[in-house]
């Protein structure tokens, strides 16, 4: 098998970013070409930030300059570059700072959990208290509905009275 070779210059110049799929070894058949391995090599990336006009580009400038950056440029502050710059912020921790960090993160995600169960208890408890009540409220309209059409039949109110468990008062003023 011959071993790769990079010296056609005219190929490989400004390449840093290569894409390789899996072949099998003795047929040489290409099994699946959705399969790939995405390599970046950033010692051949020699492309200063105001040239980097890709997100590729641009994560491969991030990549290469963030341990010397002391601070996200102008141009990658959007949220995936800030993150990233977050992350390697966080990595330069020493281990006394990367425990209290971690603690905190603890801390916050334990309110937040406990915040949202108390919303989520609360909804749901709402949610039930909302159904009774729209119960009650729908079996006093259909007893209201009910006298109206017995008093409209002639029914004394007396008996409508007995039947529906409404007071007189309210059977006479339906």
């Amino acid at each position: 098998m011959p071993k790769f070779d990079r010296s056609d210059g005219n190929i490989w110049s400004d390449r840093y970013v290569s894409e390789y799929t899996f072949r099998e070894k003795v047929s040489r058949e290409v099994v699946d070409e959705t399969i790939f391995l995405t390599f970046v090599e950033l010692h051949r990336f020699d492309k200063e930030l105001h040239e980097c006009g890709s997100l590729v580009d641009k994560w491969c400038y991030s990549l290469k300059h963030m341990g010397t950056l002391d601070r996200l440029p102008e141009e990658l502050q959007v949220k995936a570059f800030e993150r990233l710059f977050e992350a390697c912020e966080i990595a330069k921790f020493t281990p006394e700072e990367k425990l209290k960090y971690e603690h905190d993160m603890i801390t916050e995600r334990d309110y937040d959990n406990i915040i949202y169960t108390a919303k989520t208890e609360g909804r749901a408890e709402g949610i039930a208290e909302g159904e009774a009540r729209g119960r009650v409220e729908g079996r006093a309209e259909g007893k209201t509905d009910v006298a109206r059409t017995m008093k409209t039949k002639g029914l004394e109110i007396s008996l409508i009275s007995e039947l529906t468990g409404l007071s007189e008062e309210e059977i006479q003023r339906l």
